[in-house]
């Protein structure tokens, strides 16, 4: 369990898509080819997303940082409000639930008052956390011993500029959650950049200018849900 802790969104969640995908892959087959019937095989896929629920549980038990389990928890329940509406035809209203967004951002900003701690560490070195929601953040990292960040982006924006930094290690990690929100991340030329974030209805575009053999290399991942992320030298 360590390992794959230590691994945020890697190992585990990856390999729980590519069984998904494989499984509808699969059943689409055997449909074509006539080995099940054809309506039986659209039945079954009715109920996809079981894969968002069991995705975002993977990501909840994994998840090595409270970024990667509200991930897991998005996920999940989102899985489970398409599949009440698919199935039951219940009808669940955006906008009638989205003070529960307000309640979640109290008991966050509470918690990291209880811990004497704000939004944005002081200390990029050792690890950096940024949250925007409904609201923009500008950072500039200057550490020469940058390890990471965890950016989360909730109808909000992050733009975090790496230019003045680097790393001790030669590598950073950042994990990025956008839900409705963007996050930007400006690296100097001589970093190459190795994206992993996974866009449902969204997008990650990577922009930046990297050698694959430069001496530093960030690696992004995360999970995007109808927002945007931009990486640019």
């Amino acid at each position: 369990m360590s390992d794959l802790r230590s691994d945020g969104f890697g190992m585990a969640p990856r390999a729980v898509l590519g069984l998904i995908i494989i499984a509808v892959g699969l059943l689409l087959t055997a449909g074509n080819v006539g080995w099940l019937d054809p309506d039986e095989v659209w039945r079954v896929l009715r109920y996809w997303p079981l894969g968002l629920v069991v995705l975002g549980a993977v990501k909840i038990v994994v998840g090595r940082d409270r970024s990667s389990r509200l991930t897991g928890s998005l996920l999940a329940a989102l899985g489970l409000w398409v599949l009440a509406q698919q199935m039951y035809d219940v009808r669940i209203h955006l906008s009638d639930w989205w003070p529960i967004l307000l309640i979640g951002f109290g008991i966050l900003v509470i918690s990291r008052a209880w811990r004497g701690g704000g939004f944005g560490s002081t200390r990029p070195d050792q690890g950096m956390s940024e949250f925007a929601f409904w609201s923009g953040v500008e950072r500039r990292v200057t550490s020469s011993a940058f390890k990471g960040a965890t950016l989360t982006a909730i109808m909000g924006g992050i733009e975090l500029d790496l230019r003045p930094a680097a790393t001790a290690t030669g590598e950073a990690v950042i994990d990025v959650f956008a839900l409705m929100g963007g996050v930007e991340i400006t690296v100097p030329p001589d970093w190459v950049v190795s994206n992993h974030i996974l866009a449902i209805m969204g997008g990650s575009e990577d922009k930046s200018a990297g050698a694959p053999d430069a001496r530093h290399r960030l690696i992004l991942r995360g999970v995007v849900v109808m927002g945007g992320v931009e990486i640019k030298t």
